[in-house]
């Protein structure tokens, strides 16, 4: 399933630059997929966020917001099923707000609320991923975990990947133009099933496959303006930066080790 995407395709213009009357109206696509597993949970943080985010909300089966990802849902009236955070950066106001809302399709369930200490071991955002695999899920997508003022949250969400591949909890993160997913050899150590894994854009759009762990061989791409066939990455070379794609399906594939794939707008 393709159901995780990032930025939307602009609008078609007519000659004179202005968009049609007859386009205005129509739902805007969105041009990035990754496969993955439909059953997901949807993780809203406190990095930068843009409205179209919040339509991945419609067809999560389990919403969690992290501290301020509260109030972005608020703002486009979605009631998350569970509230976790200091609360260090969310608005008392919008706190009271959920705990009097209900979810279910009677109304039966309150909005969980979770009090973490302002001192603690994880972030907000890490908790909120415990939860969701504590709970049974493989798949959750983030969105607000990547840009905003803090490099160094945006840093630890990227390297997070990793070690929730080996608890079985498949991790893409989402932002605007970008969406970050994993890949992994063939070992009892991942749990996830992704040693293969095909995502959608346009031609054009940009591919950068980052090794995480020391080496990841075995990595072979296709659907790429630069195609590479059982090749092996080692941490901290470039040489997997600034692909592209030339066909709207592309794929990649590793035998051994761990690998961010970073796929963007172009």
């Amino acid at each position: 399933m393709y159901a995780l995407y990032a930025h939307l395709q602009k609008t078609q213009q007519g000659k004179s630059g202005k968009t049609p009357e007859s386009s205005r109206n129509r739902p805007r696509r969105f041009r990035l997929g990754v496969e993955h597993d439909p059953r997901y949970a949807f993780v809203v943080a406190g990095g930068a966020l843009s409205d179209p985010d919040i339509r991945y909300a419609h067809d999560a089966d389990l919403i969690v917001a992290a501290d301020s990802g509260a109030s972005f849902l608020k703002k486009h009236n979605v009631i998350p099923d569970i509230i976790v955070g200091d609360f260090d950066s969310l608005s008392p106001s919008v706190l009271e707000h959920f705990r009097t809302m209900k979810k279910g399709v009677r109304k039966e369930r309150p909005v969980e609320v979770i009090k973490l200490p302002r001192e603690k071991d994880k972030t907000d955002t890490e908790v909120a991923l415990d939860i969701i695999s504590d709970r049974g899920f493989s798949a959750a997508l983030v969105v607000g975990g990547l840009g905003g003022f803090r490099l160094d949250h945006e840093l630890a969400n990227v390297f997070i990947l990793e070690p929730y591949a080996k608890l079985g909890l498949d991790v893409v993160l989402c932002s605007t133009r970008s969406i970050i997913f994993g890949v992994h050899g063939v070992s009892d150590e991942y749990k996830t099933p992704y040693t293969a894994r095909s995502f959608i854009g346009l031609p054009g759009d940009w591919v950068s496959v980052i090794p995480l762990t020391s080496e990841v061989a075995g990595v072979t791409l296709s659907g790429l303006k630069f195609p590479l066939y059982e090749a092996t990455l080692k941490r901290g070379s470039t040489l997997g930066v600034s692909n592209e794609m030339v066909k709207e399906k592309a794929s990649i594939s590793v035998t051994e080790g761990f690998a961010l794939v970073v796929l963007t707008v172009g």
